[in-house]
């Protein structure tokens, strides 16, 4: 979907339902990053996943002003009537949303990861990176994180809704300009993320919707307990069918002609990955791919057709959400999955 504020329009997608929850990318990015998270936060808000101008589908600018974004944000709360949300901005969003949170009172509650200050607030190398790529391109995104932002204690002061500064303990901003953010805002609440980089925590699995919930006060059912033997054998086993469907139809979207199957197939693998993320919260168990199917599958494509191939892979996916209906009861989220894995045999059916 896509809303005109002040003179560009925004791309965001919508999903779920539940308090108001809007998702802001950092710097080149987009609002796909937040897609391993969103699976599990639109069961409990309606997400709000949101293109900055400049970026992904949202309008383009010759000019890029973090202050422009933050009005950008305010009026896209305005225009849909958002009240009391839960905003996470990643980067740049974290930036964005600090200076949001000073003019707005739509925000209900903040959650700022990785931002900074001032363009001296990263690390030394990141900025010579930055720098440097500036020189080649001349790229609007880049002039940005080398000139702004320039926010004061004073400015933070300002801020007085319920604010989370996280970071993560190997993050590529400064950790003393991460401490000032949560020591400017009053009553800020500082969360460092031990072992995480700069962007780790936000697109490795469901790691960001874990810490979401935490900070609105929800939590996930089933996702605390004892797994008993019995149930954790069935979890590996789906565990590992997933990610070998990972890359299967990784290997089946490069041998297909047809460029529709291309893009469906590429849909799915991405799917597989998350629903492994589901069953990884549980066996906790790094499993290694096997590369059966992804071999055969591809084969049997180019040698018997994709009349007689997809239905093999249809049935296959139906069979996957029968299977799962035995554990759904002590672990719900897996409803989920099984859901996914009949629409993915349709999906595969409808192709030919």
């Amino acid at each position: 979907m896509k809303i005109n504020v002040n003179g560009v329009e925004l791309y965001y997608e919508k999903a779920g339902e539940g308090r108001p929850l809007i998702l802001v990318h950092g710097n080149s990015e987009d609002h796909r990053m937040f897609r391993d998270s969103l699976w599990l936060l639109r069961k409990h808000f309606t997400v709000y996943a949101v293109d900055s101008r400049d970026h992904g589908l949202s309008t383009r600018v010759d000019e890029l002003h973090y202050s422009d974004m933050a009005d950008d944000m305010i009026a896209f709360m305005d225009e849909l009537d958002i009240k009391d949300a839960v905003y996470f901005g990643h980067s740049d969003g974290a930036i964005i949303g600090l200076l949001a949170a000073m003019r707005t009172d739509r925000i209900g509650l903040l959650l700022a990861g990785g931002g900074n200050l001032t363009p001296d607030g990263v690390v030394p190398w990141l900025k010579y990176g930055i720098k440097a790529a500036y020189a080649v391109t001349k790229n609007p995104k880049m002039k940005l994180m080398l000139t702004e932002p320039h926010i004061t204690a004073d400015d933070l002061a300002l801020i007085k809704v319920p604010t989370v500064v996280i970071a993560g303990s190997k993050d590529v901003i400064k950790e003393e300009e991460t401490c000032a953010i949560a020591e400017g805002i009053p009553g800020a609440r500082l969360r460092i993320l031990e072992g995480e980089g700069h962007t780790s925590y936000v697109v490795s699995g469901s790691r960001l919707a874990d810490i979401i919930m935490e900070e609105a006060g929800l939590k996930e059912r089933g996702s605390a307990g004892t797994v008993t033997k019995a149930q954790m054998k069935i979890l590996k086993t789906a565990q590992q069918g997933e990610i070998d469907a990972v890359l299967m139809y990784e290997k089946l979207a490069k041998v297909v002609k047809d460029e529709k199957d291309r893009e469906a197939f590429i849909r799915l693998a991405g799917d597989e990955a998350r629903h492994a993320d589901v069953f990884f919260k549980y066996t906790k168990r790094n499993l290694r791919v096997n590369p059966a199917k992804s071999v055969l599958i591809p084969a049997l494509y180019r040698t018997i057709g994709r009349e007689k191939v997809y239905p093999i892979i249809a049935k296959a996916e139906y069979e996957a959400a029968d299977k799962y209906m035995n554990i759904i009861e002590d672990f719900p989220e897996v409803a989920e999955v099984m859901n996914d894995e009949v629409h993915h045999g349709d999906a595969v059916k409808g192709l030919l």
